[in-house]
């Protein structure tokens, strides 16, 4: 009886590892074809010192 429940238990638990490995399979490939997006062009912000110093100057 007990080596029934023991087997049950471990064929339940491969079911459940498989479907999540269909789970994170199914996720990868949504990460992969959707994907972080590169946005236009990203410019660094101009330092106000430097926006200023040059004004001053010229």
């Amino acid at each position: 009886m007990a080596c029934a429940a023991q087997q049950s238990f471990v064929d339940g638990r491969q079911q459940a590892m498989w479907a999540g490995v269909a789970v994170m399979g199914t996720l990868l490939a949504h990460v992969l074809a959707r994907g972080p997006r590169t946005s236009a062009r990203v410019t660094s912000p101009v330092d106000e010192s430097e926006a200023t110093a040059g004004a001053v100057s010229a």
